[in-house]
């Protein structure tokens, strides 16, 4: 049997290394949740979106996530895939989207597993995969669950809906069965609270940072620490806090030097 491991970032890669599960690797690089989408010309948008907002190369974005992406063209030569992702929204994103590709992909033999824990016993505010050790993740793979044919329509109505960009529509759309995805429903409901409130224009992430900020936490790292034990569902990393940050300084929502 021909297995493909898709995993969800180089720190999971890490731990998944020292296993001893067979099967080729694939590792997705992408944070679909931030930034523009669409359903035409989606990787020259995010190419030019990725490399101008976080200062990336374009050769290392081919390289390491355009490279990766393209295997799933070929995902028709494999006997099973198991796909490792996490429950916070950047991770549920691109669960979807990698979905709904393989809703495409004629491939009925296929076995499509997912492995998606939101929490592991012994490890209090559990932060994903790869935190875990070698031992850990393996203790993870009896529990993965087959994913079906309504799955991976789900996922694809949900990806829709994600480009649609369309608040009122993601909010019928919560009223679905999510079957065996009960994450995604968790992590489009954080999404909503991602809209901006019509009377202040800032939204939830924006107005939670300020709530840290006026509790008296001031310095960076410590505002990324507090967000993250408050509301890691949003799986922001701190680079896109940082970026949230000096976006509220420069509308002038934080002073000027209360920051380090």
């Amino acid at each position: 049997m021909k297995t493909l491991h898709i995993l969800n970032g180089d720190a999971t890669l890490a731990v998944f290394k020292q296993t001893s599960f067979d099967g080729d690797i694939l590792v997705w690089r992408e944070i679909l949740a931030e930034g523009p989408v669409s359903h035409t010309d989606l990787w020259a948008t995010r190419a030019k979106w990725i490399c101008s907002t976080f200062n990336e190369n374009e050769v290392n974005y081919q390289k390491n996530v355009l490279e990766e992406v393209k295997r799933l063209k070929n995902i028709e030569i494999y006997d099973e895939l198991i796909l490792w992702f996490e429950y916070d929204l950047v991770c549920q994103i691109n669960l979807i989207y990698i979905l709904s590709v393989l809703r495409e992909v004629n491939a009925p033999n296929l076995s499509i597993q997912l492995i998606c824990p939101d929490r592991f016993d012994g490890i209090p505010n559990f932060r994903g995969l790869g935190e875990l050790n070698a031992v850990q993740l393996t203790q993870l793979y009896p529990n993965r669950e087959k994913l079906t044919t309504n799955d991976l329509n789900l996922a694809g109505k949900a990806w829709d809906l994600y480009v649609a960009n369309n608040p009122e529509d993601l909010q019928t759309f919560l009223q679905s069965d999510f079957g065996k995805l009960p994450l995604l429903e968790k992590a489009l409901t954080a999404h909503l609270l991602r809209f901006p409130n019509p009377a202040t224009q800032l939204n939830y992430i924006e107005d939670t940072l300020l709530a840290i900020i006026k509790s008296g936490i001031t310095n960076r790292m410590a505002i990324h620490e507090a967000f993250w034990l408050k509301e890691s569902l949003f799986g922001s990393t701190d680079l896109q806090i940082n970026q949230l940050l000096d976006k509220l300084q420069a509308n002038g929502f934080i002073k000027e030097g209360i920051l380090h």
